[in-house]
């Protein structure tokens, strides 16, 4: 095999920076409108509620149940102002990109679609991970600073951790879901399509219930796969085949979403999108 050339090796060492010039600027974009600056408020102000539950039952002892808010801290900023932000910043966000030339920018930096979607996906995902799993670290953080005992911290910071890792595995998926249901599509076209991926499966899980197994409850849905990686994670119920399951059910989840949010950004670029 033949040594890479200087000019590749210099490529090579740049793409990490690029990465994050793209994110940075996906970020900037995906925050723009009143809809996503009121979801980052409504989740700083669910943070700074429940940050404060955490505090005060970590001060009354090892045997309230402090540990069990970041957890619930995770589930409140995720389906909370984290699900408004996803949608509010990716609605019609491919077609408003082409009208205002923001695709053309993007394809005239990176030469490629990947660049863009990289972005505009990207961008999203990082900005709801940094509010929804942001806001759980601090939960957790400031439950482990006011413990009474030492013992329990290392539980605080194990929820801490699950409820995390549930933040940034919520925010992989649901920002390319989000992208696909509205980027492209009218309001109506997206919420059936979020009702077909996201509540239908969800729904058959609940009515089913106990009678499904665990292995297929766990992966049939998003929320589920997503409970299933945190309860995998969480103080007492440690389960890395769990988490293994949950971690492949999402990731196809989110090649799957991946796949029609490139179809939607080429259609809309498409001379028939103006016709």
């Amino acid at each position: 095999m033949a040594a890479p050339t200087p000019l590749e090796e210099h490529a090579r060492a740049g793409a990490p920076i690029r990465l994050l010039s793209l994110l940075a600027l996906g970020v900037s974009l995906a925050r723009r409108g009143v809809l996503p600056v009121a979801s980052i408020a409504i989740c700083i102000s669910t943070t700074f509620a429940l940050a404060l539950v955490t505090g005060v039952l970590a001060s009354r002892g090892p045997e309230s149940p402090a540990y069990d808010v970041p957890l619930l801290a995770s589930s409140a900023l995720a389906w909370g102002g984290g699900f408004l932000l996803a949608f509010a910043a990716s609605a019609h966000a491919l077609r408003r990109d082409r009208v205002e030339g923001i695709r053309a920018l993007f394809v005239a930096r990176t030469t490629t679609l990947r660049g863009y979607l990289t972005a505009r996906v990207g961008g999203l995902a990082a900005l709801i991970a940094l509010c929804v799993a942001g806001g759980t670290l601090v939960c957790g953080l400031v439950g482990a600073a006011g413990a009474t005992r030492m013992a329990s911290v290392p539980r605080m910071l194990q929820a801490t951790g699950a409820g995390v890792v549930f933040s940034i595995a919520f925010s992989a998926v649901v920002a390319p879901i989000a992208f696909a249901a509205v980027g492209a599509r009218s309001r109506i076209g997206g919420y059936l399509f979020l009702i077909a991926v996201v509540s239908l499966p969800e729904l058959v899980v609940g009515l089913m219930g106990s009678s499904l197994p665990e292995a297929v409850g766990d992966v049939l849905s998003i929320p589920s796969a997503l409970v299933a990686l945190r309860t995998s994670l969480a103080p007492g119920t440690v389960d890395p085949w769990r988490a293994m399951r949950a971690v492949i059910a999402l990731t196809f989840v989110v090649g799957f979403a991946m796949l029609l949010v490139r179809r939607d950004a080429i259609l809309v670029d498409s001379p028939e999108a103006d016709s």
